[in-house]
């Protein structure tokens, strides 16, 4: 670990020496909850004009993203260190820079927002009409569930207090699973139904996601988000 600086910020490579094991969990979470997009991909897959490019486009999104968020983390980590704050634009001093990160933010909250309920809104308009089709009622169905999600999201969004720790616990409870457990364990069930062999490494693999990764963060993520939240 580096001296701290004339602002008190400390950089250091691995956990620094006083930090509790229990909150690079809770860190680790976050970074799951950021990635988790897997409740959509399936849906995804089904809209795409050509599904059989699916794996071409996931590999690609995933390369973007990740090279995008690990700069993202590696300059923020630079510039204010062990300071740093969860939600990253409180580290930036007042300006124009920090009025456009918060527009940036803003339209990415609701591209996201729109990929990620349009689903949820389809299920549930879909089990509110017992027949579906178009018209005024299915319209007028479709805004109120639209309009009452969206209303609850913003209202659970500012009434939690702790968000980016609440994004470390979902990181924890649901997206470990959703990430590395489930789809381990879905192609293990499938390559048994249907008779296939895996190879060494493909099953090497998934029992290392399924048996290890998962637990491991599932209950020690929770543990260190609960710990950051009491």
């Amino acid at each position: 670990a580096s001296p701290p600086s004339a602002g008190g910020r400390r950089h250091s490579v691995w956990l620094p020496s006083g930090a509790a094991s229990l909150d690079s969990f809770g860190a680790v979470s976050a970074f799951v909850f950021a990635y988790q997009c897997h409740s959509v991909l399936l849906e995804i897959m089904r809209e795409m004009r050509e599904p059989r490019s699916f794996p071409a486009a996931a590999r690609a999104a995933y390369g973007v993203m990740g090279l995008v968020y690990t700069c993202t983390c590696v300059l923020a980590y630079g510039a204010y260190g062990s300071e740093v704050a969860g939600y990253l634009p409180d580290s930036m001093p007042p300006g124009h820079a920090k009025r456009l990160v918060g527009l940036l933010l803003a339209l990415h909250t609701a591209v996201a927002y729109m990929v990620a309920a349009q689903p949820l809104h389809r299920s549930i308009h879909a089990s509110l009409l017992a027949e579906p089709g178009g018209g005024a009622r299915a319209a007028l169905c479709w805004l109120c569930v639209s309009s009452g999600v969206l209303l609850l999201s913003i209202v659970l969004a500012t009434a939690v207090p702790f968000f980016s720790d609440l994004q470390s616990l979902l990181g924890s409870l649901a997206g470990a699973p959703m990430m590395f457990g489930f789809p381990a364990l879905f192609y293990l069930r499938a390559c048994r139904a249907h008779g296939l062999a895996l190879s060494w490494f493909d099953a090497a693999a998934c029992h290392f996601l399924l048996y290890l990764l998962t637990p491991t963060l599932v209950v020690l993520g929770t543990l260190g988000s609960m710990r950051s939240i009491a």
